[in-house]
């Protein structure tokens, strides 16, 4: 900017009268204080400072400085209250204000000229920069004190001024600046003068600025308030404008003048903060305050006309696994598609909003009888599970949704958003990609899942949990490997509450980190404690929950129990599940090495549970799988658990690692486990989860397991009788009583499953009806558990078709038919002996 210009064209009172002119500093700093001021010193002007906005105020009016230099993050009063206070007093309201601060934005900005400012310097500033701006200031305004004496300084103010100026005498335009000029779009004044104003005033707004020109012009009111109004050009676009009207005597004419500021830039940057302040910027959706907004209205429209709108609260399922393992510019393109989609899926009336993360809230206007809440949750279903292709490969995103109802779900915006997002998570629990409407009983969940985080707080702070032990046993030599720590929680009021019964609450809560935090110090303590009593410690099991080893220092906090407790690191177990290991596999590996450097020992919980990548289990630095008690407690009547209890512990011994079966409760599961080469057993078998110092005891005693008792008896020969009537059983071990046979009975096939489990059985004589079971489901069962038993069944019905189908299928033998021959079960069992020695 050509300072020289300003300076000739309006000269300060430096070069008029000799009086150096004066700058009022207010600034609440000191440093900044002396660097402005010995600046504007150095080019002579008089500089008066104030450190506080209340000071600036009384030596503003006591001095009347030619220019103010105003700081806007000050203590009690801001810069922009000093502003507008200058602005309101008669004696300093011509005083031009110049901000000086460090804020940017554009709002910061818009509020100072609001205020009153002239100008906006953003700190750290160039002293070159403050010296032309206060020397343009100062040569303004005394162009503007000159202004009443002298019509060509007036002319040449009006005509340098950005401000475009008309003046109108009668509603024509009588005078105007190159400004205005400019602004209406002309090429000359001469096009302009002589036309009505009202020409480039639209109709809407014509009626208000016609009545504020006249009350100017009677002088009703002396100030008249800024109209934001639009006005028409030449070539019949609109600008927007902000005009102030006052009255003026023209030419000895009463006149009104109007000062007039292109504002379309202002208004677009007003439009936009406005668009940010209501819409998520990275979708263009509204975002959570219009979407409050817009449930708002539809509730007071609803209240009116007594209809009904609903709320569907969208949650993508699992997308936190895409945006970690593609990255966020990935998890970015997603959230893009998926607003398209359901943009375009969803009718006019209706508002699609992203309240943040992968949330999504649809407001579903004016629900009538034809329309199906239900078939519109489908659609959205569908709509987002898509395929869509990211980083060039087709990914399948899958949602849960929870819907509200207003009125019968909630009055007010918060409680629908809140009622639909408790059915979302009702929907998350029911297997994810699906739908659910909001319940009652879903809120006295709600408020019981609530109840127990407080509950759980405190029990963590008054020290109400517990440790329990449970040992884990060598199938090999018998005696306890190791032990797993159980928390239980025993309440004052409420007595023992079951881990199941809080543990996912903790989950979902995140109180599971503090929660196993605690649990892996007290264990470190425990072993502490029995290491020092001079008992022979064994390693110890401790479960980490998946929030717990994904959000937490894990590797620092077993460092930090480790030294604390000055445990030897190989007795410490850290137990994952299975589900964790695969949510991110390679930095679970990286976790888990880090680990492994320390010395603890890792191992795979519930195993089978989840999807394994199998090239990833191999790689992982683990030395046990723990097979879950879901399939030990199928393995002696399921041929399907058998099978993969049997694979997994193949697999694992291929892979070097050892393998742990979880709630063996029977003889004969750990006689099978033990025939299967299963490494240890963990259950009531053995025993149940025991205090502290009952573990104690066991590993001091050396308790330990009698090999003897699970060792599976040999087939020389064997028979099995499996009948509910005493009777038959009877019979047949008086007719069977001079036989060499070792005879077993069980009164229904759950026994019967304990005894193959635990002996050789060569020979079984099963009745057909059973309670419960019956022989023939038995049979096809005990065909594929122990392939080479041979199968009679008693039948008093021979023509069944089940009878016909399972002896074709092999699973029957032979059937003899009730009540017996003697002669013919003694032949029959005879030839299944010898059939059975055959095989």
């Amino acid at each position: 900017m050509n300072t020289t210009f300003f300076t000739k064209a309006f000269p300060t009172k430096l070069d008029t009268d000799g009086n150096n002119p004066t700058v009022l500093v207010i600034d609440d700093s000191p440093v900044n204080l002396d660097v402005v001021q010995g600046c504007l010193e150095n080019k002579h002007y008089q500089v008066v400072v104030a450190e506080s906005g209340h000071e600036g105020l009384k030596l503003a009016e006591a001095i009347r400085p030619e220019l103010i230099l105003l700081d806007v993050m000050m203590p009690e009063i801001d810069g922009f209250e000093v502003c507008k206070r200058l602005k309101s007093y008669e004696s300093t309201k011509n005083i031009p204000v110049i901000f000086m601060t460090a804020l940017n934005d554009l709002k910061s900005k818009t509020l100072a000229f609001e205020c009153g400012g002239v100008d906006y310097i953003t700190k750290p500033f160039q002293l070159e920069e403050l010296l032309a701006r206060v020397r343009i200031h100062i040569s303004l305004q005394c162009a503007y004190q000159e202004l009443e004496d002298s019509e060509n300084r007036y002319r040449k103010l009006v005509e340098m001024t950005p401000d475009s100026i008309i003046v109108t005498v009668n509603g024509s335009i009588n005078f105007l600046n190159t400004a205005a000029v400019t602004l209406l779009g002309s090429h000359s004044p001469q096009e302009l003068l002589g036309s009505s104003l009202s020409t480039f005033v639209p109709e809407e707004h014509r009626d208000m600025t016609t009545l504020q020109m006249r009350h100017a012009m009677e002088q009703k009111r002396h100030e008249m308030p800024a109209l934001t109004i639009e006005l028409f050009r030449m070539d019949k676009s609109r600008v927007d404008v902000e005009a102030t009207i006052i009255p003026i005597l023209f030419r000895n004419v009463r006149a009104v003048m109007l000062v007039i500021r292109d504002v379309t830039e202002r208004r677009l940057h007003e439009a936009e903060i406005q668009f940010q302040a209501t819409h998520d910027l990275l979708t263009g959706l509204p975002n959570r305050n219009l979407l409050v907004d817009r449930i708002t209205q539809s509730i007071n429209r609803a209240k009116r006309h007594k209809c009904r709108f609903a709320v569907m609260f969208i949650d993508l399922d699992k997308f936190k696994l895409i945006n970690d393992s593609l990255g966020h510019s990935a998890g970015d393109q997603l959230l893009q598609a998926v607003s398209e989609r359901l943009h375009n899926a969803i009718r006019e009336c209706d508002t699609l909003a992203r309240i943040g993360g992968d949330e999504f809230v649809l407001l579903v206007d004016q629900v009538t009888q034809d329309l199906s809440l239900g078939k519109v949750a489908e659609r959205i279903i569908e709509t987002i599970s898509k395929p869509i292709k990211l980083i060039d490969q087709l990914y399948t995103i899958t949602c849960s949704i929870g819907v509200s109802s207003y009125p019968e779900d909630g009055d007010t915006a918060d409680s629908l958003l809140k009622q639909a997002d408790i059915a979302m998570y009702k929907a998350k629990e029911s297997g994810r990609n699906s739908f659910s409407f909001f319940t009652r009983q879903m809120q006295e969940r709600l408020d019981k899942r609530f109840s127990i985080e407080k509950k759980i707080k405190n029990a963590l702070q008054d020290d109400q949990f517990v440790l329990h032990y449970q040992p884990q046993v060598d199938l090999k030599t018998g005696k306890i490997a190791g032990l797993e720590a159980l928390i239980r929680w025993y309440t004052p009021n409420d007595g023992v509450i079951p881990p199941g019964d809080f543990i996912p609450i903790a989950e979902e809560s995140s109180l599971i980190i503090d929660i196993g935090e605690w649990v892996l110090y007290k264990a470190c303590e425990h072993l502490n404690l029995w290491h020092q009593s001079g008992i022979e410690i064994v390693p110890v099991a401790v479960n980490v929950a998946s929030s717990q080893f994904t959000q937490q220092r894990i590797v620092d906090l077993v460092k930090r129990g480790l030294q604390q407790f000055k445990i030897d690191p190989k007795f410490l177990e850290l137990e994952l599940t299975e589900s964790i290991s695969m949510d991110d596999p390679e930095n679970t590996m990286l976790l888990m090495q880090q680990l492994k450097d320390i010395g603890v020992s890792l191992a795979i919980d519930d195993f089978g549970t989840g999807y394994s990548n199998l090239s990833y289990l191999k790689r992982f630095p683990v030395s046990k799988l723990k097979i879950d008690r879901s399939f030990i407690s199928g393995i002696t009547k399921n041929p399907e658990d058998r099978s993969i209890v049997n694979a997994v512990i193949r697999m694992a011994h291929s892979l070097g690692l050892r393998t742990v079966a979880e709630g063996t409760e029977t003889v004969g599961q750990v006689s099978l486990l033990a025939a299967e080469r299963c490494d240890v057993i963990q259950g009531y078998y053995f025993s149940r989860p025991v205090p502290e110092q009952e573990a104690a005891t066991l590993l001091r005693q050396q308790r330990s397991l009698n090999l003897d008792d699970i060792a599976r008896l040999p087939d020389n020969p064997t028979l099995l009788v499996v009948d509910d009537d005493p009777n038959i059983i009877s019979s047949l071990k008086r007719l069977l009583r001079r036989e060499p046979i070792k005879i077993y009975t069980a009164t229904g096939t759950e026994d019967a499953y304990e005894i193959l489990a635990r002996v050789d059985v060569c020979v079984i004589v099963c009745d057909l009806h059973l309670v419960g079971e019956n022989g023939i489901s038995f049979f096809e069962k005990v065909k594929k558990l122990y392939p080479r038993t041979v199968r009679i069944l008693l039948t008093g019905n021979s023509s069944s078709d089940n009878l016909k189908d399972a002896i074709n299928q092999g699973a029957v033998y032979k059937f003899i038919a009730k009540p017996w021959d003697n002669d013919e079960i003694l032949d029959s069992l005879k030839k299944a002996f010898l059939h059975y020695g055959e095989g």
